[in-house]
């Protein structure tokens, strides 16, 4: 049987998805299938492990209902999702839809993806490399191991799955487009934010030269940028304890005034490590809470954690506790402008997706990279002479040395 003997007919482009049970990649998916377009969904071992289990012997069957259940009424637009997993995938794109274990820290983990796709469908043309994280904590508040897996998956994973996309397409000759989901991170920086900020430019930095290696080879490359709110409400994130400060605990009643956020940014005669990263941790942890018992339970790691006050973050990383409905609104915009734009003979090297508090319209993302250029400008001007003094033809010649020679100030 030759590798793309099992291609279904008409089918358009052949998509790598390296999380496709995260809500950007679900929804990706998701409308690549509608489309007429293959994907190759990778998710957790664990997840595929229970995937394999769920189907019991059919998934021949499966394939072979396809045509019975791609376009169905039950898979309408506005339909309630239970939960975003591969097992609703591979029965909307029957054998339109590969599931491959995949975990972007191993690169065999990535080789043997790709090897699966090509067996199947022949050829990969669109990666998304979605697979990411946040470890969220003032510099103090975090370890150095989590520095590290905040750059073994966001930066070292990105670098893992496009080598080994990246090698394919340029042997095969077919071009193609690799997309890479960072932040807005990528061009602010925010408080507690710091370990995803250097990995997302760290990752752009990458691209930015990689896109020139691959050029020649007709493979195209987009960083998407969506706002950072919509990045840490549909991910999962990691909430480190908060730590004593100059010898003092946490006042946890301090943290909730009447049931309103505590705005720990207001008081100059305490700023401590954490000021200007609490509000956002006070937003992480609410969206964490389940009402009816207290209890945060996670998704897919870790115990129930309970407190005094409110149910603190679960120290594993999980995804905050939002239905699967409102986490693939977030996502909304920003599957929107990737479907837009992927596998275009010209797409963006960049693309910022929807706005920020204060913007308008969508535009307060653009507006914030706006402002930080102008910032950056203003600088350069104000400090260009002193830049500039230090080429030699304008430097200023004070005296000799006692070799004769002048010296340069």
């Amino acid at each position: 049987m030759s590798p793309m003997s099992s291609t279904p007919a008409g089918s358009g482009k052949i998509w790598l998805i390296t999380s496709a049970t995260s809500p950007l990649g679900f929804s990706i998916a998701r409308q690549a299938l509608r489309n007429g377009d293959s994907i190759v969904a990778g998710c957790s071992v664990e997840e595929y492990a229970a995937w394999k289990d769920s189907q019991n012997g059919s998934q021949n069957a499966t394939g072979n209902n396809t045509k019975g259940r791609r376009g169905s009424k039950v898979d309408a637009a506005g339909e309630e999702i239970k939960s975003l997993d591969v097992g609703y995938l591979s029965r909307l794109g029957g054998s339109a839809c590969l599931v491959v274990s995949l975990a972007t820290k191993n690169l065999t983990s990535c080789q043997a993806a790709l090897a699966h796709a090509i067996s199947t469908f022949g050829r990969v043309d669109i990666l998304l490399s979605c697979t990411s994280h946040t470890y969220y904590g003032s510099i103090e508040e975090t370890s150095e191991w989590q520095a590290r897996e905040q750059f073994e998956v966001s930066y070292f994973g990105t670098i893992n799955i496009v080598k080994t996309i990246v090698k394919d397409m340029r042997e095969r000759g077919t071009g193609g487009h690799i997309i890479c989901l960072t932040s807005l991170a990528a061009q602010t920086g925010t408080p507690g934010l710091s370990l995803l900020t250097a990995a997302h430019h760290a990752v752009e930095g990458f691209t930015e030269a990689l896109a020139f290696e691959i050029a020649p080879f007709n493979i195209k490359l987009t960083n998407v940028e969506p706002s950072i709110m919509t990045y840490l409400l549909t991910n999962p994130v990691n909430l480190p304890p908060e730590i004593p400060v100059d010898g003092q605990e946490v006042n946890k009643e301090d943290r909730i005034i009447s049931g309103d956020e505590y705005d720990d940014d207001d008081d100059d005669e305490h700023l401590t490590p954490r000021t200007g990263a609490g509000n956002v941790r006070r937003l992480l942890e609410k969206v964490t809470l389940k009402p009816d018992s207290g209890l945060n339970t996670p998704k897919d790691v870790g115990d129930p954690v309970s407190s005094d006050i409110a149910a603190p973050f679960a120290r594993v990383l999980r995804y905050p506790n939002l239905t699967p409905n409102a986490q693939l609104t977030l996502v909304a915009e920003t599957t929107k402008v990737i479907m837009a734009v992927a596998g275009k003979d010209n797409p963006p090297g960049r693309i910022i997706v929807g706005g920020e508090d204060g913007g308008e319209d969508g535009e307060g993302g653009v507006q914030s990279v706006k402002e930080r250029m102008k910032a950056v400008s203003e600088e350069l001007e104000e400090f260009l002479e002193c830049a500039m003094s230090v080429d030699v033809p304008n430097a200023v010649v004070d005296e000799q040395g006692e070799d004769g020679n002048p010296l340069l100030l």
